[in-house]
């Protein structure tokens, strides 16, 4: 079982799902999967009994992820195991948000099963899913908590139409950051990695500079050969350095200057 591969699926499947695309998430259940919903006493067993809850389950729900987390290890060539976290809003009809920051376990296995033709093949399986962060749970809610918007409502906003940008970590996480929550990014190891900045913290990632500005130019100002910058997390500009919101003074070398001056002032106007 190739964990690279695993952790992809599973970041698929949940991107998805909180898209209101669930067939993927259900489709990769074992016929006898676990399934440990977020609230106390969310439980369901059986591939065939979750698609059964999830076709019963109506509502008018629209979710935004925040920043993804992927965490994976293998201590079997057939099993995986995979922790992803990350902060979700539901969006109600009526305008209330609850966000609520999420722990999601999937254990995977490898599985032999058949297609309509009877052709047979090994396919990755989902054998257990919990979701961590129990709260009280109303009578009448199944699936998704639609009763209790008035719990965990920490007023996060989270950009809608942010660009998704896969980094692979340090420590051999996965991260899906959404762009608009990066600040600045800075060179580290010779180099060889970097560090990305957000407003819960700061995560190594196994990229260079050089090569999330060919990618992400689009997206960050090159303030200096060691720096990226996310024009709107810029508080002032002066000779010759540039100031984040969260108080980083970064520097901006005397011949660029001009130049970069120029390059915030385009971006800014678009």
């Amino acid at each position: 079982m190739n964990q690279q591969e695993i952790a992809d699926l599973s970041a698929d499947i949940i991107m998805r799902y909180y898209e209101n695309d669930v067939t993927p998430f259900l489709s990769s259940m074992d016929e006898d999967a676990l399934w440990y919903g977020p609230a106390e006493g969310q439980f369901i067993r059986g591939r065939a009994k979750m698609f059964e809850a999830w076709d019963q389950e109506e509502h008018n729900l629209t979710f935004t992820m925040g920043n993804l987390v992927v965490t994976h290890i293998s201590g079997h060539p057939s099993t995986c195991e995979v922790m992803l976290t990350y902060t979700v809003v539901t969006h109600y009809p009526d305008g209330h948000d609850l966000s609520v920051f999420q722990r999601l376990q999937l254990s995977w296995c490898m599985r032999t099963v058949a297609d309509a033709q009877g052709n047979r093949s090994r396919v990755p399986r989902i054998l257990v899913c919990h979701i961590s962060n129990p709260h009280a749970k109303h009578a009448d809610d199944a699936i998704y908590g639609v009763h209790f918007n008035q719990l965990c409502a920490d007023g996060v906003i989270l950009p809608h139409k942010s660009e998704r940008i896969h980094l692979h970590g340090a420590d051999k996480s996965d991260c899906f950051f959404l762009s608009d929550s990066i600040q600045w990014i800075e060179s580290t190891k010779g180099g060889k990695h970097s560090v990305v900045h957000t407003p819960d913290g700061t995560v190594e990632v196994r990229t260079s500079i050089s090569k999330l500005h060919s990618s992400y130019g689009h997206l960050f100002l090159r303030c200096h050969a060691s720096y990226l910058v996310n024009p709107n997390y810029i508080r002032s500009i002066r000779r010759f350095c540039v100031t984040m919101t969260d108080g980083a003074e970064l520097p901006i070398p005397e011949r660029k200057y001009t130049a970069f001056r120029k390059q915030l002032d385009e971006r800014l106007c678009t």
